[in-house]
């Protein structure tokens, strides 16, 4: 799987709001920050209020701030809020709008796609925004026991 470049800043953003010590950012500075230019990054919070994940304060102290507990937001709620239509797997790539995928009985391609779409699905939905911001080496491990079950060599 590919992140978008929207949805890897926004995971960058967020990291930035949770790391930066402060009640609030505003978008100009977290602009600065992350090398964005402000309107991006507008843009980016914009997408992430309207999901519920930051909330905004207005005024001379205003700025954005998570809307939930950081232990409560996952990776896959953030990539999703970004790009809902490009997480889901198309299960079946040869199927067209209105037509039948010619393959639709027997197709060994739909199987793959979906058992890959629910490890992914799984992974990102266990990991969250305060493991991600504070924790890499248990989300390593933990990805490293899933990959192993996962992946384990068939006999």
């Amino acid at each position: 799987m590919r992140l978008s470049l929207l949805q890897t800043h926004g995971l960058k953003i967020l990291l930035t709001i949770i790391k930066s010590g402060k009640e609030t950012l505003t978008a100009s500075e977290i602009s600065k920050i992350e090398g964005l230019k402000t309107g991006y990054v507008g843009k980016i919070l914009f997408m992430l209020r309207k999901a519920g994940i930051v909330a905004t304060i207005r005024g001379k102290t205003g700025g954005y701030y998570l809307a939930e507990d950081k232990k409560n937001i996952t990776l896959y709620d953030i990539l999703n809020a970004l790009s809902p239509n490009k997480i889901e797997v198309k299960l079946c790539p040869n199927i067209k709008k209105g037509e039948d995928c010619t393959h639709s009985i027997d197709c060994a391609i739909r199987p793959i796609f979906y058992e890959a779409y629910r490890y992914f699905k799984h992974l990102a939905s266990n990991i969250t925004l305060e493991e991600m911001a504070f924790r890499e080496k248990e989300i390593l491990q933990m990805v490293q026991e899933m990959k192993n079950y996962y992946c384990e060599e068939r006999i």
